[in-house]
């Protein structure tokens, strides 16, 4: 266990405080952003404008995520580029095959992406409750914010609820980009420059709305993630035995 322990702690104490930051961030953006949109009292029950849904998409709130989720996957790579540490050389010193730190480090990414969905999450439920408690009880109720989370996008992408593929393709995505973020240093480090981090965490985060229509599209990216995560193992094997 402590042989574990040296392995993974050096990377959780450098990226822990980094991703709750910019997600605590993300979050408070999304706040300001969802205040700016002028909310009339008064509620139309014809104007879809000042519905919950349509107010979040006023209010920008997806774009507001997917930098933040783009800038954690940033931070994500740091522990494990070489600097002044000489990560190499510490490498080198764990009793661990590198190969297996890679995974260890990829779970302890996956992880932290969780962190940040779980907040962002928290955030829509918490500004979906403050939208409850200003709109007049005749119009909106808790059936609304369900409906709310139903048809807009980004809000059905934050919880899925019962669209169980989607809860996967979430759940893939965050495997696929932790391992994804702990590999790349991996071949940094052996003198290979690869870049499919970058492109795959800012497709994901633009990407991350999804409707409860968009089945089609949402499947297509498991196959795409699925495939990614076996490519990303396959990559750090087979380069490490290279070398051997």
């Amino acid at each position: 266990m402590k042989r574990w322990l040296s392995v993974l702690t050096p990377a959780a104490r450098l990226s822990l405080w980094k991703v709750l930051l910019l997600s605590a961030l993300a979050a408070g953006v999304q706040v300001l952003l969802f205040l700016t949109v002028p909310l009339d009292t008064q509620y139309d029950p014809d104007s879809v404008s000042l519905s919950l849904e349509g107010v979040v998409h006023q209010g920008n709130l997806s774009p507001a995520f997917s930098v933040g989720f783009v800038l954690v996957c940033a931070v994500l790579v740091l522990p494990g580029i070489e600097r002044g540490a000489k990560t190499s050389y510490a490498l080198r010193r764990l009793s661990v095959d590198e190969r297996v730190v890679v995974l260890l480090w990829g779970g302890m990414n996956a992880l932290l992406l969780l962190i940040f969905w779980g907040i962002q999450a928290a955030a829509a439920l918490a500004l979906s409750q403050y939208y409850l408690q200003i709109m007049p009880t005749e119009y909106v109720n808790q059936q609304t914010l369900l409906m709310a989370f139903s048809r807009s996008p980004y809000l059905h992408a934050l919880l899925p609820m019962w669209d169980w593929g989607l809860t996967i393709r979430n759940l893939l995505g965050c495997a696929v980009l932790g391992l994804s973020t702990a590999a790349l240093p991996f071949h940094w480090r052996h003198g290979r420059k690869a870049w499919v981090t970058f492109p795959l965490a800012i497709l994901a985060g633009f990407a991350f709305p999804c409707g409860m229509d968009g089945s089609t599209i949402y499947f297509i990216q498991l196959f795409v993630l699925g495939v990614t995560g076996v490519l990303a193992v396959f990559g750090v094997w087979r380069w490490h035995e290279d070398e051997e």
